[in-house]
């Protein structure tokens, strides 16, 4: 079976259209966009692929020209589109043709997904059951009991979790103002969703 590329390049003629920044548009020729991902998931629904058939895509309101480069979930659900001429992305919901910005440019998205997934294995605990005989789980109820064992404090890591959650934040808006200029943006949603432990 032929191993799959971990990135993924682009039409160059239908890039060469969108007359994208040279650094978004050597992203997409040359280097490729990663394929993220985490625990065997896709980063949040987030899958690059090219969309050639559809060529550039306007928005319903016709504000708007983009080069469609991937799509959150599935391509009937939201696809990621990048304005030609400027490479600001944004996300295009299908079905009611509203569309709203992520990130000012392609790099910074796969930075600011860098750092989420950097955040998640650094401060998400992992949930594994102890499988304990009958005895075992008796000793160790006697040995609490005793006060030989001590709850761990859920509270302290709770508030580091907080705490670096609320620099990634701050890092956001210091590097891409508009991602998180209301509490409707794709990484506004993404952060709260953090904050409320649903993520």
């Amino acid at each position: 079976m032929e191993k799959q590329s971990k990135y993924v390049r682009y039409n160059q003629t239908l890039v060469q259209t969108a007359r994208l920044p040279e650094e978004t548009e050597e992203l997409l020729l040359k280097f490729g966009l990663p394929q993220l991902r985490l625990d065997d998931e896709n980063l949040l629904g987030i899958h690059f692929k090219p969309l050639t058939e559809q060529g550039l895509i306007r928005t319903r309101d016709d504000r708007k020209t983009l080069l469609p480069i991937g799509y959150e979930y599935e391509e009937t659900s939201a696809i990621l589109g990048l304005e030609t001429d400027v490479g600001t992305l944004y996300r295009v919901d299908v079905q009611t043709g509203e569309y709203s910005l992520m990130n000012s440019n392609l790099t910074l998205f796969i930075e600011f997904l860098q750092r989420y997934v950097a955040f998640i294995n650094e401060n998400s605990e992992s949930y594994e059951p102890t499988v304990m005989t009958l005895e075992q789980a008796q000793a160790k109820l006697a040995a609490f009991r005793r006060g030989e064992i001590i709850p761990s404090q859920q509270s302290s890591s709770q508030s580091a979790r907080k705490l670096v959650l609320k620099q990634l934040r701050l890092l956001f808006v210091e590097k891409d103002p508009m991602s998180v200029l209301n509490e409707d943006t794709w990484w506004s949603v993404v952060l709260e969703q953090l904050e409320d432990d649903l993520l």
